[in-house]
């Protein structure tokens, strides 16, 4: 599996998640048997650690995005990702025009994020 983190100091904001718990996100989304091929960290946000995922099985590649560590989070920052997840059934009219989302997970029981 290739493996591309974006390299930041160990106090940065945003932290890359290691390679098993990209794995441990994808088989949540699309079940254990799913074998992940790659997963490069895109980098160009300031919030989220986002991820281009490859999948075997799969025509083209997803992006995964995890928020911020909790703990490092502002108090307005909270829960940011799941507001803009909320969001999502009021942008309906411009629905062709966004990202379609395929899985999300606030529990923290596969990793400790959002």
């Amino acid at each position: 599996m290739e493996f591309r983190p974006v390299k930041r100091t160990t106090g940065a904001f945003q932290q890359s998640l290691p390679p098993e718990e990209i794995k441990a996100v994808c088989d949540r989304a699309f079940g254990p048997e799913s074998r992940l091929l790659s997963a490069v960290e895109l980098g160009l946000g300031m919030y989220n650690s986002t991820y281009k995922v490859e999948l075997a099985g799969q025509d083209r590649p997803v992006i995964l995005r995890v928020a911020p560590e909790p703990g490092s989070q502002f108090r307005s920052e909270q829960q940011l990702m799941r507001n803009e997840y909320a969001s999502v059934p009021w942008l309906a009219v411009i629905a062709p025009l966004m990202p379609r989302v395929i899985a999300a997970d606030w529990s923290h029981e596969v990793i400790g994020r959002d």
